[in-house]
């Protein structure tokens, strides 16, 4: 059984010759580069799917997720979330006699029987019994979690990043005089 492998395109061809000619080094740090800069191109994507499919606001989504970037050392790009769920209060909780209306998940809610408590950061609460106390907590969406679920997911699978291209491009400047 022989097996014949043929490039449609000469990409990888002028890839090799382009990595032969300006060395090891210089081509793994343009690779490097490549995957940055695809990398954050898919990032941007991740943040806007998660802006989207949370309700939250872009400044609470960029300081939830954190990218690791390549390096010469390590030739891998990553898009990490942390933390816990959000409360209400981040997402523009609002009282009425009846609770409190806040819009997770991108849409308005009503949270029956709901109170806010300026004191503790707008937090929205909820009695646990018919007594006054204990109260507990509400919360909405949780970022990593939501991170790998639904349309965040699917923008991630959606975006196709050129890294090849890119990396090409990175090595054809070195080459240029």
């Amino acid at each position: 059984m022989n097996i014949i492998l043929r490039d449609l395109d000469q990409t990888r061809v002028h890839f090799e010759v382009a990595v032969q000619s300006v060395g090891e080094q210089a081509a793994v740090r343009a690779f490097s580069r490549a995957l940055n800069s695809e990398g954050n191109k898919v990032r941007t994507q991740v943040r806007r799917a998660l802006r989207q499919q949370t309700g939250a606001k872009a400044g609470l989504i960029n300081s939830e997720t954190r990218t690791i970037r390549s390096s010469f050392a390590n030739l891998s790009y990553t898009i990490e979330a942390r933390g816990d769920y959000l409360g209400l209060s981040h997402f523009s909780p609002r009282q009425f006699g009846y609770g409190v209306r806040a819009k997770p998940w991108g849409r308005w809610q009503r949270f029956e029987g709901a109170f806010l408590v300026g004191s503790l950061a707008n937090n929205a609460f909820v009695r646990e019994g018919r007594a006054r106390l204990p109260i507990k907590k509400m919360f909405g969406p949780a970022i990593p979690k939501e991170m790998v679920r639904d349309a965040t997911r699917d923008a991630f699978e959606a975006a196709q990043p050129e890294v090849l291209a890119e990396a090409t491009r990175q090595i054809g400047q070195l080459l240029r005089p």
